[in-house]
């Protein structure tokens, strides 16, 4: 029986053009068992938040179900910028629980005392955390202490009293931890009331979004609305409660602030400018553009810079001024100026009467002198 094994010269000489070029389009096309590069997922960007030289961008990486480390990349013009990620939860976080401890609510306070211990029992060791009575006169009535055992001390306790002050209460919350870094301050409100008090939602989250804190709001859902709105441009978000089964609200705060980070980086010279976010995973990457707004002109900085026609009538008004001031320094140096001497009267040419004395008494005199 013959062989059909190859000889020595023939496998020397290698594959034949058509084994070749069927080599060389394998080669181009991949591979079907390796992985293809998922695309990016967009990164949900909640809020920015600017604090002098410092800015946090509020993102939400819930889309990533995997543990494991998490980094971030910025680029700004295509230039990569210095940044970290991490959690908003942190030993890092101050966070100012507010209550309403009103009459009107007091139906509603055993949920809101029983939720926000529930809050400082699962915060991390670390941080900081006050509590705050929600009605008048809006009181701090324990912290800023680490831990829960204070916290949830005062809560167990807080009486229902008063009316409703929830604008002072929260404007209490925004100067609790005043050193405290952008992103990393947290007021969670516990309220049945419908808003702040009368204050429009978008002038009370800017309140927030210029102090750097994040605001998370509890309350009925009929307030929803208006809630919702004001806590989701500071990066947080509205979980609405039914009495008595707060468990689902609590469930919501704790899964949602969970998937919170923060991408920390410089804030940049120039404002407005934008920024490009990578955020790499586990089992995921997410990518995303924030633009850091410039942050609005204060009242007195309005005042120093004036409008374009504010500066033409306050030149018109200076130089109607300069022109009145210049006419009186004339007036004045004209008055100053000594008189011109008027001439002296003129001298009558004519001839002059003189009299001759009287020769003969003159010589009388001369005779009696001795």
């Amino acid at each position: 029986m013959s062989s059909c094994s190859p000889t020595t010269s023939e496998r020397r000489r290698g594959p034949g053009p058509a084994l070749s070029a069927l080599i060389m389009v394998a080669a181009t096309v991949p591979w079907a068992g390796a992985p293809a590069a998922a695309a990016p997922l967009p990164l949900p960007v909640a809020a920015v938040l600017v604090r002098g030289e410092q800015t946090a961008l509020v993102v939400d990486l819930g889309a990533s179900t995997r543990a494991g480390p998490r980094t971030v990349t910025v680029t700004r013009d295509g230039v990569p910028q210095w940044a970290t990620l991490e959690p908003v939860m942190s030993d890092a976080t101050a966070v100012a629980l507010v209550v309403d401890t009103s009459v009107a609510g007091a139906a509603t306070l055993p949920a809101w005392r029983s939720a926000g211990a529930r809050f400082a029992l699962e915060a991390p060791a670390g941080a900081q955390a006050v509590v705050i009575a929600g009605s008048a006169p809006a009181t701090v009535i324990a912290g800023p202490q680490r831990g829960p055992a204070d916290p949830v001390r005062a809560l167990s306790s807080v009486p229902a009293r008063g009316d409703r002050d929830t604008a002072t209460a929260l404007a209490l919350g925004l100067r609790q931890f005043p050193a405290a870094a952008p992103g990393r301050r947290l007021v969670v409100l516990y309220t049945t009331g419908p808003d702040a008090g009368g204050e429009d939602a978008g002038a009370l989250a800017e309140r927030f979004r210029s102090s750097g804190t994040v605001l998370v709001v509890v309350g009925t859902p009929d307030a929803g609305s208006y809630w919702a709105a004001t806590a989701a441009a500071t990066g947080g978000f509205f979980a609405p409660a039914r009495d008595p089964d707060i468990g689902p609200a609590a469930d919501q705060v704790s899964t949602e602030l969970a998937s919170r980070y923060l991408v920390e980086l410089p804030t940049p010279p120039t404002l407005p400018a934008r920024v490009s976010v990578r955020v790499d995973t586990a089992d995921l990457t997410l990518a995303g553009d924030a633009v850091i707004a410039a942050p609005p002109a204060s009242p007195a900085a309005k005042r120093r810079f004036p409008t374009r026609p504010a500066l033409a009538l306050g030149g018109a008004v200076a130089g109607l001024a300069v022109l009145v001031a210049g006419a009186v320094v004339v007036r004045r140096r004209r008055s100053r100026v000594p008189p011109v001497p008027q001439e002296a009267p003129p001298v009558a040419r004519g001839r002059a009467t003189v009299h001759p004395p009287a020769r003969g008494r003159a010589r009388v005199e001369e005779m009696r002198q001795p």
